[in-house]
């Protein structure tokens, strides 16, 4: 298992928005599992989890790591490529993920209240999430050990105080509050 994945392809990303993925994604980080198994953690169907398997597994986010014969079955063992995958900066750059952030940001927008038009809104999250990204892939690069879980708020804090050093992010913080103040 690699410490960090950076998920450079749009499609790989958007396979990560999904909630049911991103769950079972965070059980095989912890350990690996079988397909029965994780229907039983998260009470949904064996075939759903073996579905959402397979779209993991064929972007690479997850692997099998061992089989098991049971009788007549073959039980297949999963487990996360990576504790920390990382959508790169490039991809929320990308025209292709877009749709995707608009969709979360239309949901903020009407939780929060917010007095923000959508597709301004939908800019100024696309450009926040490409300088935290770059932030974390800078912060990364510099690593000298292998990371664990525990290390992910670390990590966001070292982001934020980086971005907080780049002039787009000033920029960013001076737009939305412009918009906020409207």
């Amino acid at each position: 298992m690699k410490d960090v994945l950076i998920i450079e392809d749009p499609e790989t990303a958007k396979v990560l928005i999904d909630k049911t993925r991103l769950k079972i994604l965070h059980l095989l980080r912890m350990g690996e599992h079988t397909a029965s198994e994780l229907s039983q953690f998260l009470e949904l169907s064996p075939q759903a989890i073996f579905y959402h398997l397979k779209i993991l597994e064929k972007h690479g986010l997850v692997e099998v790591v061992r089989t098991v014969s049971k009788k007549n079955l073959i039980e297949k063992y999963y487990r996360a490529t990576a504790r920390i995958f990382l959508v790169s900066y490039l991809v929320f750059e990308s025209e292709e993920f877009e749709e995707k952030v608009r969709d979360i940001v239309a949901e903020a927008i009407d939780v929060f209240g917010l007095k923000v038009g959508e597709k301004e809104f939908t800019e100024l999250m696309r450009r926040y999430l490409s300088l935290k990204s770059r932030a974390i892939e800078e912060i990364l690069s510099k690593r000298r050990k292998a990371l664990h879980k525990k290390m992910s708020p670390i990590i966001d804090f070292l982001a934020v105080m980086r971005m907080v050093s780049y002039p787009e992010f000033s920029k960013l913080v001076s737009r939305y509050r412009e918009l906020e103040g409207s």
